[in-house]
């Protein structure tokens, strides 16, 4: 009676264990096709210079790039074994090597750029032109749960701006910055200008205003809105 209590039990743990593999396996496969396909449709859906907001866009790019080796290690049923590892392998080597292409060419994939400041629905964060020019600011808009690009300014990690949205314009508020290259150190001032907004033709006696706002503030006006206004 015992040994057959014991061969029940084993029997009994061994389905429980299958089940549990079985289940684990099937948890990875959801977890990494359905990254995969939400990237996709992201990837197809959102236009280039907008993305979701919180770094949801993020959180899925890593549940794809790290759910193959997930996939690798739920598969333990040597039905599946051999199959799903070689699959995890090459998946996850084309994945890791693509992002790093990607990262190398100047694409955000692995974090989101850097959130310098915020005034209301505008955020101010790092754009990176290519791998080796990160030196410039992009400036989005909230909108909903994403994030669009309104557009970027040759100028480096300011620690606040001011959105003024019915003169299309805003004031860049950029620290002083120690620059080695190579030496001596040198130091560049802090930078404070008034900069266009939104790159659209300068309505009629917008001109006169923005010269009161930047007299106002004791403010230049930047080069893009020179242009615009000559």
């Amino acid at each position: 009676m015992t040994n057959f209590g014991n061969i029940m039990i084993r029997s009994q743990c061994g389905k429980i264990k299958s089940f549990v593999q079985c289940k684990e396996l099937v948890i990875a496969a959801t977890l990494h096709f359905g990254s995969m396909m939400l990237c996709g449709l992201i990837y197809i859906l959102l236009p280039e210079d907008t993305h979701l907001r919180w770094g949801l866009t993020y959180w899925l790019i890593w549940v794809a790039l790290l759910s193959p080796f997930a996939l690798m290690m739920a598969a333990r049923k040597r039905r599946w074994k051999l199959a799903v590892r070689l699959y995890g392998g090459l998946t996850g080597t084309f994945l890791w090597m693509s992002a790093f292409f990607l990262h190398v060419i100047g694409s955000d994939i692995f974090f989101p750029p850097t959130c310098f400041c915020k005034d209301g629905d505008y955020l101010a964060r790092q754009y990176r032109y290519d791998f080796f020019d990160n030196d410039m600011t992009a400036v989005y808009k909230i909108s909903g749960l994403t994030e669009k690009e309104v557009a970027f300014y040759n100028y480096r990690a300011p620690d606040s701006i001011k959105v003024y949205e019915s003169l299309n314009a805003i004031v860049f508020y950029c620290p002083s910055e120690v620059v080695d290259d190579p030496f001596p150190n040198d130091t560049i001032g802090r930078l404070c200008v008034i900069e266009q907004l939104y790159d659209r033709p300068m309505e009629s006696g917008r001109k006169k205003e923005l010269e009161r706002l930047s007299r106002r503030l004791s403010l230049p006006l930047g080069r893009m809105l020179m242009e615009k206004m000559h």
